[in-house]
């Protein structure tokens, strides 16, 4: 890019490209929308207490029923492809345990 030269406007879709490119979801916000995602495409209702995310490693791990974390295991394709559109390729799970 080229360097600003002293007032020169700045579009507001760059203003928090910075923060967009630092910043990761928070782990609750993961945890959300993983349960939303996988009682859409699953039709199975997870309890937030069933779901844990660790933002360090980006795991999703599953403390249900083996009979439900089989389930989520045969779709977990597609809930991955889908939490990685929903909050983007960096604040995603990279796998589900």
């Amino acid at each position: 890019m080229f360097p600003k030269r002293r007032g020169e406007i700045t579009a507001v879709r760059d203003l928090f490209a910075k923060y967009k490119k630092t910043l990761q979801a928070p782990q609750k916000t993961v945890e959300l929308e993983a349960i939303k995602v996988i009682g859409e495409l699953t039709k199975l209702k997870l309890n937030e207490g069933q779901l844990k995310y660790t933002p360090s490693t980006r795991i999703l791990s599953i403390t249900a029923s083996s009979m439900i974390k089989q389930e989520i295991k045969l779709k977990q394709e597609n809930v991955l492809e889908t939490l990685k559109q929903n909050l983007g390729p960096k604040n995603s799970p990279k796998s589900i345990v």
